[in-house]
């Protein structure tokens, strides 16, 4: 039984009315839907799908990849602990051939510059020395010959001679002439000064097969040179002539230029 209010008419007139129209139904015994209530009904299911989706994706993408085994994860961290080691190595490795390039070129630039100082300092004397050579007069005793050195050495009946000459200054021309030799000693108990001249073959003694090759033609003890020339060969003793010295002279034109003595031991 349907209770009513005591004072109806303290009941507004639209509430009234509202409670009529929810008693009306869609002729199944239920009440008539509402079309706000299904609006309202079909966001909540929108919003719940979209939630839901999100909420899978995200669930999909943390925990649906493949998976790392411990193993795998500390090999991985040592090849990175090893790359990170070969890195270093090789900047250490990079800043010490830096380094070494920097000092080769530093010590390059050094000594490019000690060589244009003394090629400088080159220039410099030899401009000096030209100039200073300029201001001398001329020697004319500068141009002879001197006989720089001279050895003499016993081979049984023969002494061999080895003579170097020169010549000072700045010859103008060639010089000519010829070597002289004369010994000092004794023959025969008797002091003796006698002139030696090159050791010649006997022709008798080139028919033999062990006969020694013969002087050539030209004359042995000639000279002819411009600034310096050795002469060598071997000087014929007279038998029983025990030589004490040999004095070597060079003779040009009959006139002796240069001279000098050499002792022989007993």
């Amino acid at each position: 039984m349907k209770r009513r209010p005591l004072f109806p008419a303290l009941v507004p007139r639209r509430l009234r009315r509202g409670a009529a129209a929810g008693a009306r139904t869609d002729g199944t015994g239920l009440p008539a839907a509402s079309p706000w209530r299904i609006v309202v009904l079909v966001l909540l299911l929108a919003l719940g799908a979209a939630m839901g989706t999100g909420l899978y994706e995200s669930a999909r993408r943390v925990f649906g990849g493949p998976q790392i085994s411990a193993s795998e994860l500390a090999q991985l961290r040592a090849e990175h602990q090893r790359l990170i080691a070969d890195n270093e190595r090789l900047q250490g490795s990079l800043a010490a051939a830096e380094s070494r390039l920097e000092i080769e070129r530093a010590a390059k630039d050094q000594f490019a510059a000690d060589l244009r100082a003394a090629q400088k300092e080159m220039g410099d004397m030899r401009n000096d020395l030209a100039f200073f050579d300029q201001l001398i007069p001329m020697d004319p005793r500068q141009a002879q010959v001197n006989i720089r050195s001279a050895e003499l050495e016993r081979q049984g009946e023969l002494l061999r001679y080895r003579v170097l000459l020169m010549r000072g200054g700045r010859p103008s021309g060639e010089f000519s002439g010829r070597l002289q030799f004369s010994a000092s000693g004794v023959r025969a108990g008797t002091a003796t000064t006698l002139d030696l001249h090159p050791f010649s073959v006997p022709t008798e003694a080139l028919a033999g097969e062990a006969a020694p090759v013969a002087l050539p033609a030209a004359d042995p003890l000639a000279l002819r040179f411009r600034q310096y020339q050795r002469a060598e060969g071997s000087l014929a003793v007279p038998a029983g002539f025990v030589v004490r010295s040999v004095t070597v002279r060079v003779v040009e034109g009959g006139v002796v230029r240069s001279q000098s003595t050499i002792n022989l031991p007993a």
